[in-house]
């Protein structure tokens, strides 16, 4: 059954335009078709009435929790192209509560402030569909360009930088994961193609983030979040 995320107005879900058009065009529905619709964090079964206009009343809320029970914020460096889309698409599937992109000294990709806000929007429209894909009650929220001086902007109780130069054992990743409480808000920091540089660990260390290796093997960049998030996401499901 097709998700999407909605308003409700006197029981009625109001899709987007362009949730119409995928609905009636793509998917083709027709009189009976349901839809899971999303509002404000809860599920409902909503069922199509008409077509033209749309009308599709809600019929029932539905009880589901597919969210991690601790908000977890990735702060991603900017990464090339389609990676960084795949990085945010992956991550809205692991979880996240809230994605962070990154400048950094070794990002090759610069956001330039008059292009920010169409990039902006592209970024968002891909966490929301994945939101809807993995089932999400959430879409992640995603509005903040920032750099490394930035940190200490961020609320959060743990916090880890994943260091290529500590690859080897992953003991001080668990270490950092086995100090997580209930309520306890995540935030891991993962870098460009190139890495950190010693100064930026630094920076970061002192604002409180633990350098964490995620194993004997080099990760590129976006695979580097996926397999951190892949783990902190396993652990608070254990």
């Amino acid at each position: 059954m097709q998700r999407y995320f909605v308003r409700i107005v006197d029981n009625f879900a109001i899709l987007s335009e362009d949730d119409v058009f995928h609905l009636t065009r793509v998917m083709r529905a027709k009189k009976g078709t349901e839809i899971e619709a999303v509002c404000d964090g809860s599920v409902y079964l909503a069922r199509v009435e008409k077509l033209k206009p749309l009308q599709i009343p809600i019929i029932r809320k539905i009880r589901e929790n597919n969210e991690l029970s601790n908000n977890v914020i990735l702060i991603a460096a900017l990464v090339k192209g389609e990676k960084m889309d795949m990085v945010l698409q992956k991550a809205t599937e692991l979880g996240v509560s809230e994605i962070i992109l990154l400048q950094t000294e070794r990002t090759i990709v610069k956001i330039k402030k008059d292009d920010k806000q169409v990039k902006f929007e592209r970024f968002r429209k891909i966490l929301k569909e994945a939101a809807e894909q993995s089932k999400r009650t959430k879409i992640p929220s995603l509005y903040r360009l920032i750099t490394l001086e930035d940190l200490d902007t961020i609320e959060a109780k743990v916090r880890m930088i994943a260091y290529e130069q500590l690859e080897g054992s992953c003991a001080s990743f668990n270490k950092v994961l086995d100090t997580i409480k209930p309520k306890d808000t995540i935030a891991v920091l993962i870098g460009p193609e190139g890495g950190f540089s010693e100064s930026e660990v630094e920076i970061a260390m002192h604002f409180g983030y633990k350098p964490i290796s995620l194993g004997r093997r080099i990760l590129r960049a976006e695979t580097a979040s996926f397999y951190a998030l892949s783990v902190i996401a396993n652990h608070l499901e254990k």
